[in-house]
């Protein structure tokens, strides 16, 4: 029997931020990571050794976006920092997806912000801008 061979590129991957096509990815490595903020389940051990799973209904995520300084997006979530900066409490949210047309794995938040912008390094070679941005609901 022959075994099944699958391949994985990453031009399958598509993502938009508030309507607009993510660009500009920086080299290599993990440029788009959606990462749970807490445990989706935790353990309760007894006095007695019996066990209790508390499933919790959190799905918030942060969405890290690894971009070249010359990124569209980069600019878009510059814009988007000075903006929220500006109205402060009245900082309006933003939609962001991603999808992997070949496996289908991805999903969407409706209601995004800006956690962390990128600090700022000037060097010989390019330097990778890393936007951190957090959602209460993460859909699949």
């Amino acid at each position: 029997m022959t075994a099944q061979i699958s391949t994985y590129g990453f031009k399958n991957v598509q993502a938009t931020l508030d309507g607009q096509p993510v660009t500009g990815f920086f080299d290599g490595g993990e440029v788009v990571v959606v990462a749970p903020i807490n445990n989706r389940s935790n353990l309760l051990v007894g006095a007695d050794g019996s066990a209790i799973h508390s499933v919790s209904a959190d799905r918030s995520m942060t969405i890290t976006l690894r971009l070249k300084h010359t990124s569209p997006t980069h600019r878009l979530l510059t814009q988007k920092l000075r903006n929220m900066e500006s109205r402060g409490g009245n900082a309006r949210t933003f939609p962001f997806d991603v999808q992997d047309t070949t496996s289908g794995e991805g999903g969407s938040a409706e209601q995004c912000m800006i956690q962390s912008p990128p600090g700022q390094s000037n060097a010989t070679d390019a330097t990778v801008r890393e936007w951190v941005l957090v959602t209460g609901t993460w859909i699949t």
